[in-house]
């Protein structure tokens, strides 16, 4: 249904106890979920020691309290594109500056990431 700006939807009162359910809601919000999208991504842009060097990522990661979320997902992500970038053999002078922004930009997400993880951390 959709609304003229006249007309205004009423917004439900939200409490953190729902009087007739009995319930608790919890006030901190939840991580949002990893999508089908995503783990397709995984499957198609990572070889094999890639894949393993991701999850073994993402499993020490979830030991140390991180939940299993998006965030978390591209907090493994551009870890292991880093590592990819570490790992090409040969760099060329000529790539030198787009190689150094390149890696600075990649631990700018991550710390991003793990910033964001640190807030969800059980």
């Amino acid at each position: 249904m959709r609304f003229l700006p006249w007309q205004k939807k009423k917004k439900e009162n939200q409490a953190l106890i729902k009087k007739n359910e009995g319930q608790v809601l919890s006030s901190k919000p939840k991580p949002e979920a990893i999508t089908h999208w995503q783990k397709e991504q995984f499957l198609k842009e990572f070889n094999d020691r890639e894949e393993v060097f991701f999850l073994e990522l993402a499993q020490r990661s979830i030991s140390k309290g991180y939940p299993v979320c998006r965030d978390l997902y591209f907090f493994c992500y551009f870890s292991t594109l880093r590592f990819r970038f570490l790992s090409q053999v040969g760099h060329d002078a000529r790539f030198s500056y787009v190689y150094a922004w390149g890696l600075k930009d990649l631990n700018d997400q991550i710390s991003f990431y793990e910033k964001k993880l640190e807030k969800w951390k059980s």
